[in-house]
């Protein structure tokens, strides 16, 4: 069963990806609206995958990452966001993320290519 952390600060974003993810019940999902409480749950709970959006308070995406990273955090991370990256992609994913996935196109798109890296990431636990 894999383990997903979601965190964006927009919370109906929030209650759609995570609605969506529970279709399958296979997933256990958690949200965060934070950046920061992000980073607690991840010290008490190991996730196998963490969702991030990158536009949040305080800390955004890419900062999120680099600090997962920095305190040895495994988890597969995406960096789902509606916010343009285009030219920072490489960025993105020099700072830790690994996969990187624009919001704002076909939903359905967007869901499948989640629930296809959810699926690979928990085929490779097993």
């Amino acid at each position: 069963m894999p383990r997903i952390l979601l965190v964006d600060d927009d919370k109906d974003i929030l209650d759609i990806i995570r609605l969506d993810l529970e279709d399958d019940p296979a997933n256990a999902v958690d949200t965060t609206s934070t950046a920061t409480d992000a980073i607690t749950k991840v010290t008490r709970t190991p996730y196998d995958v963490i969702i991030a959006d990158w536009r949040m308070p305080g800390m955004n995406g890419t900062d999120l990452i680099r600090k997962l990273r920095h305190d040895g955090c495994a988890s597969f991370i995406i960096l789902y966001t509606g916010y343009s990256l285009s030219s920072d992609i490489r960025t993105t994913l020099d700072c830790g993320a690994d996969h990187y996935l624009h919001r704002g196109g076909d939903p359905d798109l967007e869901f499948a290519e989640l629930h296809r890296l959810i699926k690979t990431v928990a085929g490779k636990k097993t």
